[in-house]
């Protein structure tokens, strides 16, 4: 009885299956893009060239890939972008196609916003909400196709994906993401140590004022409002670096906004 012997996976393997997905994946991403864009007009010479430009790179994309393994086993390291300047992105033939594919077509899709025949607002808009996509469509921003990232599990034996794991939780359990050790600062102590008071308040604000730090102050007071988008020791983070403290030492009787946290009554 003679048996079918499957061959095994190979780079190259899944090298075509990369190029196979990308490509699917970016039919895909079209098809999206020109049915958001349907109502703006989008000359179709503009269409049929960046089609055109993109096969013809995708294919000289692919055979180079294709021979760089076949000569030393690996794919050229994606140049010009910082997300996959890592060595890993490089010593990884299936992820340093994957980031160069993902860079192709980002460029087609960011020159097809910019082929959309539009007013100059409406343009904006469409650029701004293709480059929101392609940021998010990064290769880098997922564990399962970032070199990187799976470098650094290997590295440590899975603790760094342990770690982010718990960042994640954390994350989830205070209601935002935490771009900071926030456990290292703490108002009052280390952080907005300017002695002050809050003078008067209402549903929006509440206002502060500080203790003065001369003997005399001067007789036109002065005034902070800070966004509502930052907390008010944003003026007072270290005593080294605070226009609060700045300002009481120069004579001035200084007052802050400090916004409230808006909710669904305000």
């Amino acid at each position: 009885m003679t048996m079918k012997r499957t061959p095994p996976d190979t780079p190259s393997a899944d090298l075509g299956q990369a190029a196979q997905h990308n490509v699917q994946a970016f039919g895909q991403a079209m098809g999206e893009a020109w049915r958001s864009m349907s109502g703006l007009s989008l000359p179709m010479d503009a269409m049929g060239k960046l089609q055109a430009d993109y096969l013809q790179q995708a294919a000289s994309l692919w055979n180079n890939a294709l021979t760089s393994f076949q000569q030393d086993g690996s794919a050229p390291a994606p140049v010009g972008d910082k997300r996959f300047a890592a060595e890993a992105w490089a010593k990884n033939p299936v992820a340093a196609m994957a980031a160069q594919a993902y860079l192709l077509n980002a460029r087609t899709l960011m020159q097809m916003a910019e082929s959309v025949q539009a007013d100059a607002k409406t343009k904006a808009r469409i650029r701004f909400a293709v480059q929101q996509w392609v940021d998010a469509a990064s290769p880098a921003n997922c564990l399962a196709t970032n070199a990187e990232a799976l470098a650094k599990a290997l590295e440590t034996r899975g603790e760094s994906i342990t770690a982010g794991l718990q960042h994640l939780w954390k994350d989830i359990e205070q209601g935002h993401m935490s771009q900071t050790d926030e456990s290292v600062f703490e108002v009052g102590k280390n952080v907005a140590t300017s002695e002050g008071a809050v003078v008067f308040e209402n549903p929006f604000f509440q206002l502060i004022e500080y203790k003065p730090l001369t003997a005399k102050v001067h007789a036109v007071p002065m005034l902070f409002v800070p966004p509502c988008i930052n907390k008010y020791y944003i003026l007072d983070l270290q005593p080294e670096n605070s226009v609060i403290r700045y300002t009481v030492e120069q004579g001035h009787r200084t007052f802050v906004v400090s916004w409230r946290n808006p909710d669904a009554a305000m």
